[in-house]
């Protein structure tokens, strides 16, 4: 954009000093004259100048001056320190503060309490796991313990005794809830051993007389309510008479074994 000039902001010059001849001195009253327009004619000039500055104008020469260029940053407020400051609006303290929920109940497992051995059920047990083999006592994993278990106990008997009085291979308790799994051949740390139908502080696994039938063997694992007050070393029956009398719920796995 340009501005023209505009001649007429100036204030024209004296007719005095206009007529004055080379040499010549000024009359006073001529001199007042130019003395008290002179203020004006400054004050236009600046004006022209600063409207020339901001917008672009044409100087007399044939020049335009260019327009500025770029973004002038607009003016920054201050925040005000006084601003009021509105209790439960945007503020921490206001947000609602629920105390911890009391006598909160873990949920129940999903499923029923369940065991699971190396064979599938009701088949034939790995030779591993009897007197033929290594002897040692079976991997077992097991899900859904009941809340309020303290802890785990395992039987192994074959029920297919003549006298229908189950004979025991194993008895072990004080395992720990949380744990889901026994290592085969493991006995894990604090755990309690029963003596055996054998006479053994360990465990037996399937031996039954040669050329009987397939003989049924049953382990089951007992979730307890209280640990068990018996001393390690204690006769099988004692110890799973008091499993029995403070178990929460059980759950068992059936093999065979013949040899």
């Amino acid at each position: 954009m340009s501005v023209a000039y505009d001649a007429s902001l100036v204030s024209p010059l004296d007719d005095t000093a206009a007529q004055r001849l080379p040499g010549q001195q000024p009359r006073r009253s001529a001199d007042r004259s130019r003395r008290t327009s002179r203020p004006v004619g400054r004050r236009a000039a600046l004006a022209v100048a600063f409207v020339c500055a901001v917008a672009g104008c044409d100087t007399g020469d044939g020049k335009v001056l260019p327009e500025p260029t770029g973004t002038v940053a607009p003016p920054t407020v201050p925040p005000s320190s006084t601003d009021p400051v509105r209790d439960g609006v945007g503020t921490l303290a206001s947000l609602p503060i629920e105390p911890p929920p009391t006598g909160v109940e873990l949920p129940a497992p999903v499923g029923d309490f369940a065991i699971t051995a190396p064979w599938l059920e009701g088949a034939p047990i790995d030779v591993i796991n009897t007197c033929d083999g290594q002897d040692l006592s079976p991997a077992l994993s097991w899900t859904a313990v009941p809340a309020g278990t303290v802890e785990l106990a395992f039987v192994m008997a074959d029920e297919s005794v003549g006298d229908g009085t189950p004979f025991i291979h194993w008895v072990m308790a004080g395992i720990n809830p949380n744990e889901i799994s026994l290592i085969e051949g493991d006995m894990p740390a604090g755990s309690i051993l029963g003596v055996n139908s054998f006479g053994n502080l360990r465990y037996d696994g399937p031996c039954p007389p040669s050329g009987d039938a397939a003989h049924v063997y049953r382990i089951t694992v007992y979730a307890l309510s209280q640990q068990v007050e018996l001393a390690d070393g204690s006769p099988a029956e004692d110890l799973i008479g008091f499993i029995q009398n403070v178990a929460l719920a059980s759950a068992d796995a059936t093999g065979t074994f013949a040899r």
